[in-house]
Parts: C-alpha cells; sequence; structure tokens
C-alpha cells in the first residue's frame, strides 16, 4: 500500500491535499508536512481547508499559503489527510471526486475506506507518523520544517505523549525529529496551548456548565452561541476544552456538546476508562477512536443530552 503511494508522489506533478472539516493539529500538520517534503521534490501542491485558521493552529509553518476555495484543477491526485469518511471533507466533498486516485491516509478506527488507495493504521498514535513513514519510504529528505509539522502532529495526537495511543515508535519518530532542529516547547507553546482573554471568559462560562451523570461516571459540559457571544471568542476556540471535564475523578467518559448552527450541535468525546467512545459515537453517526470520537447532530439540545446519556448508560450497562 505505501509503496502504491510513494510511486504516485514520485510520478505526478501536481497534488491537491486536505484534512478534515474543523481540523486538528495531527490533520493540519500532516498536511503541511507532506507539503513542504513534495515541494521539496519540485512538485505543485495546492493545501485547502474549509475555512481559515485561527490561532494556534495558524501559528504552523505554512498556514498562510493554505487556500479555503479551489482556483486551480487537473490534480494528479487528491490526498486526504486524517479523515475518516468523505463526508468529513465538508464542502469540497463533490469536486475532489473528479481529482482521481483519492489517497486516504488516517489512522480512525471507523475510517470507511473511501479512497481509491487507503493507507489506515488504527495502531498508529497519528496520521502525522503514517506521513512520516511515506516521506521516508520515499526517499524524500527532511528539513526542519517539514520535521516542525509532523512532530506537532504527534505531539498532539498523542496529548504530549502521555496518552495511551502513544508507542515505542511514537518516541522513535520523536526523536528522530529532534535532530532536525525541533523544540518540543516552541511546539507545544506556539501551535498547541495558547488562549486569549475571551477564550478564558468562556471557559468560565462553559465550567458553569458541567454535569455529572451514570453514578458519576459520565460529565458533561455545554458550549451555546449565546455563551460564545456573551465571551466575545469564536466557535472553534473551545474545542480544547474537553480537557476539564475529563479531569473530574471518578469520570471514564467526557463529552463537550458545542452548538455548531441554529439546532445544530457537535458531540466531542473523550474515554477514561474501557468503554470505546469510537463504538459510542458511531451510534449517532460519528466516528473516531476508541479514546477520542465524535458526531454532529440536530434538534433540541435538551432532548439531544437526555438521547446521549440514556445511550452512554446502556454502554455501561453492558
Amino acid at each position: 500500500m505505501i509503496e502504491e503511494i510513494v510511486e504516485i508522489l514520485k510520478k505526478g506533478k501536481k497534488f491537491l491535499l486536505l484534512t478534515h472539516k474543523d481540523p486538528d493539529l495531527d490533520g493540519i500538520g500532516s498536511m503541511m508536512g507532506l507539503a513542504y517534503s513534495l515541494k521539496s521534490q519540485g512538485k505543485e501542491v495546492v493545501c485547502f481547508t474549509e475555512t481559515p485558521l485561527r490561532p494556534p493552529l495558524s501559528n504552523i509553518k505554512g498556514a498562510k499559503e493554505i487556500v479555503h476555495e479551489l482556483k486551480e484543477r487537473d490534480f494528479d491526485a487528491t490526498i486526504a489527510l486524517d479523515c475518516s469518511d468523505i463526508e468529513r471533507t465538508g464542502s469540497i466533498k463533490d469536486e475532489i471526486l473528479r481529482y482521481r486516485p483519492i489517497i486516504n491516509i488516517d489512522h480512525h478506527e471507523t475510517n470507511n475506506y473511501f479512497g481509491d488507495i487507503n493507507f489506515v493504521v488504527p495502531k498508529s498514535s497519528s496520521t502525522g507518523e503514517l506521513v512520516f513513514n511515506i516521506i521516508k519510504k520515499a526517499g524524500f529528505p527532511v528539513n526542519q520544517t517539514i520535521a516542525e509539522n509532523i512532530f506537532a502532529a504527534i505531539q498532539a495526537d498523542t496529548g504530549c505523549f502521555k496518552y495511551e495511543n502513544t508507542t515505542v515508535s511514537s518516541f522513535r519518530i520523536a526523536a528522530e525529529l529532534m535532530e532536525y532542529g525541533v523544540s518540543p516547547w516552541y511546539v507545544y507553546t506556539n501551535m498547541s496551548e495558547q488562549y486569549t482573554l475571551a477564550d478564558l471568559k468562556l471557559l468560565e462560562l462553559a465550567l458553569a456548565t458541567v454535569e455529572l451523570h451514570c453514578n458519576g461516571k459520565l460529565s458533561i459540559m455545554s458550549i451555546t452561541y449565546e455563551m460564545i457571544e456573551k465571551a466575545g471568542t469564536y466557535p472553534g476556540d473551545s474545542e480544547r476544552f474537553i480537557t476539564y471535564p475529563r479531569f473530574i475523578a471518578g469520570v471514564e467518559i467526557a463529552a463537550l456538546i458545542r452548538q455548531i448552527g441554529i439546532g445544530r450541535y457537535k458531540f466531542s468525546l473523550r474515554s477514561n476508562g474501557k468503554i470505546n467512545v469510537a463504538k459510542l459515537a458511531k451510534c449517532f453517526g460519528g466516528g473516531g477512536h476508541a479514546r477520542a470520537a465524535g458526531f454532529e447532530c440536530e434538534g433540541e439540545l435538551q432532548a439531544l443530552k437526555e438521547r446521549f446519556i440514556r445511550t452512554v448508560s446502556g454502554f455501561f450497562k453492558e
């Protein structure tokens, strides 16, 4: 599989790279790391995200080169990174079907293998790790910029190398990337952990909504448009808040419910225990990893929450 991808990367001249909507650092870091690697070989690369990046994601090297509207055409291949379902590519979904083959590089266990070529490794810590292996297999050189982007991807998805998905391979690749001048502290402080005062005001409002259910095993935090407006910040800035309900002693599943439209909500899930939240998310049409997953749904917030709690209760009983 990886050999087939390498052959396409070597022969092709123009590539479209993209990740999922509402991207995270693994998706963006993987995309930019691969983009710079391809450019070093004289390839033409277009990187796409549905909307502009905001800090701290916008601090990643190459962020200013990302486009949000496709003006160029005739790509030799489309490379989807860290995307488990073609629906997750967002508004560009129908258009990319014209730029074949579609190469699907991902590590979500719920990936539905939508690509013409699928390099999906659920046991990998991150998509960044898979991209690094492709670059090495292709024999493309690595410089500090490429190394920083890939390191950021791995560091983010392993929770700074503390999550269960951290492997020996993760540490080995990270160590090799540091040999190119990567500073873990610089990557972390510039690309991951930055809050504005408005973000902290939103966090204050969000913490006041925390609820415990299922005998303290489920914690739920909610964020509405009204709260976002009151804090003076942006909807996407709250994704990282899922950490806080997860910290509560005795909690096995943490859920962050964020309003993303009129009557539309995104549930971000994290597991501290034995519950596979990817399977839980799948009950609502979503997916992800065993310890981190999510889904989107429509309806009245309280009704959606009650349905979610009932479903979680069933998982605990099993």
